[in-house]
């Protein structure tokens, strides 16, 4: 308690050991990166071989992939797996390290000792646990997000001006932190517009804030045609929502704004962006932040000062790329995990409101720290992935894409068929196809879900290149796929080439090659 009160930076440094270790204890050692985060390694370690920007890849949010070449043209001897826990490593770090602005973003609103319990709630959320060791971009956007509002929140115009160069390095990781821009603009005018130089130093902070993103705009100019940053909202953005939103042209590649949608589909993506909006908002904050945050909102607002106004209008502008991914239909909690500093400064008020009726600070302390300790623990416990299935998927996978060039997806297992490929071909890395974004990879993945049957769904992707299928009896949405691997003498033109348990591992997978010529006399006999 006495470190709580007298020595703050102890508590960090003990808070952040503590939340350090626990992101070891679930560290997924042997399991590579998948999904998004094998985007930014592969660009990443093609940027280390190459000495820049590689031409042509076309990766939205490039600057973590930047900043992780660094690392990985160190470490230039390893393999996916090495490369994967260095990604992962540096993420990890950047998300313990963050407690530190997050403790002085709350030591801005309320007391020293409240702000590091709030910060202690940002360091133990189990879902920025979970989060850091995916080695993506939320990490380091949190990191930046929150330093640039807590330098914002200065009244000196010299650390107000770093705030603009973090708030250009915060736009660098991911391209809608440019929105942020817009309320440090609108409140850097109110509060310095009756100063001397007003003009100047507007254009200094601007000049600063552009200085920093223009070389990272015209490498990505020189590399792909696009400054990564504008051009994403323009071309992105700003233009599917006026062509498929507004405009209501089909989108045919869309499951909501496709063929069957409505002439004008504004109306649905409001009513979706703010049902998932608030839907997800709510889910975010379980298991901790839901007992503090609601409260510590309304005392929060109690306030009417610059810095509240401050606070408020950064979290909407922070809200719209979550808003417009929701109106997509992408339903991902991670658009709003940039908003957790702020929650800790809406929870700090909650804190600071029980210690104001609670005699025993000491005990509220204890109760506190050990609770969110144990919640977030707890949860994490409940929710981890089975590392050792994992790694005997990736194991597997490794063996499938020796034998095949077109399957079914398999959902989620198949993630990990094309960082098995990578690993096959290490350290050569897919380059992307023509739309300059997605990784040509040699195995095809076609999706079985809008097909009725197996027949149906074979001679549809015949000529995507389907080879063999993979099946392992948990097909959801495709369930004709697991009456394969019930009974598959009923298809005698499937010939099982793989069968992961005559291999020894505890997760059953099977693989069946297509024989064309057998499937033409079966759909002849069978009059299909």
């Amino acid at each position: 308690i006495s470190i709580i009160t007298k020595s703050p930076i102890l508590f960090l440094i003990g808070i952040g050991i503590i939340a350090f270790l626990v992101r070891m204890y679930y560290f997924p050692w042997d399991v590579p990166i998948t999904l998004d985060g094998l985007d930014y390694l592969s660009y990443a370690v093609v940027m280390s071989q190459e000495g820049h920007f590689p031409i042509g890849w076309d990766l939205s949010n490039n600057g973590w992939s930047s900043f992780l070449s660094i690392f990985f043209t160190i470490s230039n001897n390893g393999g996916v797996i090495e490369f994967s826990n260095i990604q992962r490593m540096l993420t990890v770090i950047i998300s313990v390290l963050t407690v530190i602005p997050v403790y002085l973003l709350c030591s801005k609103f309320v007391p020293k000792p409240y702000a590091l319990i709030g910060s202690t709630l940002f360091i133990m959320d189990p879902r920025i646990i979970t989060n850091s060791l995916l080695g993506i971009t939320e990490t380091s956007y949190v990191l930046l997000g929150s330093i640039a509002l807590f330098l914002f929140l200065n009244k000196n115009f010299k650390v107000v001006s770093i705030s603009f160069g973090i708030l250009a390095l915060f736009t660098m990781i991911r391209y809608e932190g440019i929105f942020l821009a817009i309320p440090f603009l609108i409140f850097f005018i109110t509060r310095f517009r009756h100063q001397k130089k007003f003009l100047l130093k507007l254009l200094v902070v601007i000049g600063i804030f552009i200085l920093i993103l223009f070389p990272m705009a015209y490498f990505r100019i020189q590399a792909t045609g696009h400054d990564g940053i504008i051009s994403e909202i323009s071309l992105g953005g700003a233009n599917y929502l006026s062509k498929h939103i507004i405009q209501g042209i089909p989108d045919v590649d869309d499951p909501i704004y496709g063929p069957n949608s409505d002439q004008n589909n504004i109306n649905q993506f409001i009513a979706f962006g703010l049902t998932n909006l608030i839907k997800y908002l709510g889910w975010i904050m379980i298991p901790i932040f839901i007992f503090f945050v609601p409260i510590g909102f309304f005392i929060f607002l109690q306030n009417r000062d610059d810095k509240t106004k401050i606070i408020i209008l950064s979290a909407i502008f922070l809200l719209i790329p979550a808003f417009y991914a929701y109106g997509r239909g992408i339903e991902e909690t991670r658009y709003l995990y940039v908003l957790f500093p702020i929650f800790c400064v809406f929870s700090s008020f909650t804190i600071m409101k029980l210690g104001s009726r609670i005699k025993k600070k000491e005990i509220l302390s204890i109760l506190l720290i050990s609770g969110i300790l144990i919640v977030s623990v707890g949860f994490l416990d409940y929710k981890k992935s089975d590392y050792n299935h994992e790694k005997e998927v990736f194991s597997i996978s490794k063996e499938i894409v020796r034998i095949v060039n077109g399957i079914n997806h398999f959902s989620p297992e198949s993630k990990y068929i094309q960082v098995a490929e990578i690993a096959k071909k290490w350290p050569e890395i897919p380059l992307p196809d023509e739309t300059g974004y997605n990784q040509l990879f040699e195995i095809k993945k076609i999706s079985p879900e809008n097909h009725n049957s197996l027949i149906n769904y074979i001679q549809d992707s015949k000529k995507e290149g389907l080879t063999h299928l993979v099946v392992d009896g948990n097909e959801i949405k495709a369930k004709f796929l697991n009456e394969v691997f019930t009974n598959d003498k009923k298809y005698p033109f499937l010939i099982k080439e793989f069968d992961s348990l005559e291999e020894s591992y505890n997760y059953h997978l099977k693989v069946y090659k297509i024989d064309y010529e057998k499937f033409e006399e079966f759909l002849e006999k069978n009059n299909l």
